[in-house]
């Protein structure tokens, strides 16, 4: 079903989930607009679509860009600010998606899988998820303004300057004959490959309401994860475990290292909207390793390495505890003996 004659406007739009967001859209027919704080390279813009620079901070400018737009789609919003700014939409536009986080969720205790309803944080705070379910309250308390929020988990896919897969991608790469991963490889966290988030965003506009709609991938281990990246790349490894969390000289390290699972229901975007993937988690896998390949060995030829393409992660852990392959073959050595 294609919607010829309908606009959509992505606040965000040259980022990891605008450029997915902005193909789908472009696919279904939308004439679409990606708004942006600052000039970017033209390969940054899908063809097909348009480019304007929006500054957030000017609320006026904001609003007389988007107005009249079938769908705005917000991948940046994170504070009541923002809540306050899109609320001024209600009736200026048919409908909104706004991309949320699942760090919402209060916890501890939380279930498996947690739905929709399990109650948010509510606190008086500055930090991320704070700022994001407050703003998620003030959207859907908004009269006249049809709002989907998404939750999403880790994302993964082209163009992000975080990859967490890529602690087995590399591995793949440098022809390790194992890897080892604390808490004995059960660890459960969620992900969201982009491209099935803008499959989700599609659905959204395509049928407007309030609503609040969880997005991930299947729920693996981690150690699932990592065979299924092995498997991909044609790589053979041994995936040894322990229990406990992972040693302070990053022996056991992975980014999903969490005790308890943690998993999103995606029951009610299937029987709401009939989601279903836009791509399986292998084709997913093939899209990470095909752009971090590329983007890593550009860095390389350049001077620099994968902490330039993925920032955030060094950010979230440091650099030292990503491949301590020493310790691991040492481990791997002292178990086998």
């Amino acid at each position: 079903m294609t919607v010829h004659g309908r606009r959509a406007f992505i606040i965000g739009g040259t980022g990891q989930i605008g450029r997915a967001a902005a193909a789908r859209l472009l696919s279904a027919g939308y004439a679409v607009t990606l708004g942006h704080r600052r000039p970017r390279p033209d390969t940054a813009v899908p063809d097909g679509a348009a480019s304007v620079r929006v500054d957030r901070a000017d609320t006026g400018a904001l609003l007389k860009a988007l107005d009249g737009h079938d769908v705005v789609v917000d991948t940046v919003a994170f504070s009541p600010y923002h809540g306050a700014q899109l609320a001024r939409l209600a009736g200026r536009v048919g409908s909104l998606v706004v991309i949320s986080t699942g760090a919402v969720y209060r916890a501890p205790g939380l279930p498996v899988p947690i739905p929709e309803t399990w109650p948010t944080v509510e606190r008086d705070a500055h930090d991320y998820p704070a700022g994001k379910a407050a703003l998620e309250r003030d959207l859907l308390a908004t009269p006249g303004l049809p709002v989907s929020i998404l939750r999403t988990g880790v994302l993964h896919g082209p163009h992000g300057r975080s990859l967490d897969h890529w602690t087995f991608i590399k591995r793949a790469l440098d022809k390790r004959p194992h890897v080892v991963l604390a808490q004995d490889g059960r660890s459960r966290f969620p992900t969201s490959a982009v491209a099935n988030v803008a499959e989700l965003i599609a659905l959204c506009a395509r049928h407007p309401a309030a609503r609040v709609l969880n997005i991930a991938d299947d729920p693996l281990t981690v150690a699932e994860i990592g065979a299924r990246i092995f498997a991909v790349m044609g790589h053979e490894a041994e995936i040894v475990t322990f229990a406990g969390p992972s040693r302070p000289d990053g022996l056991g390290f992975h980014p999903w290292n969490v005790p308890e699972p943690i998993v999103f229901s995606m029951d009610r975007a299937r029987a709401e909207l009939g989601y279903s993937p836009a791509v399986s988690y292998d084709d997913a896998l093939r899209q990470d390793i095909e752009w971090a390949t590329a983007a890593v060995t550009e860095a390389e030829s350049a001077g620099g390495g994968w902490q330039d393409v993925f920032p955030d992660l060094v950010a979230r852990h440091g650099s030292e505890v990503w491949f301590p392959y020493a310790a691991e073959d040492a481990y791997v050595a002292g178990a086998t003996r």
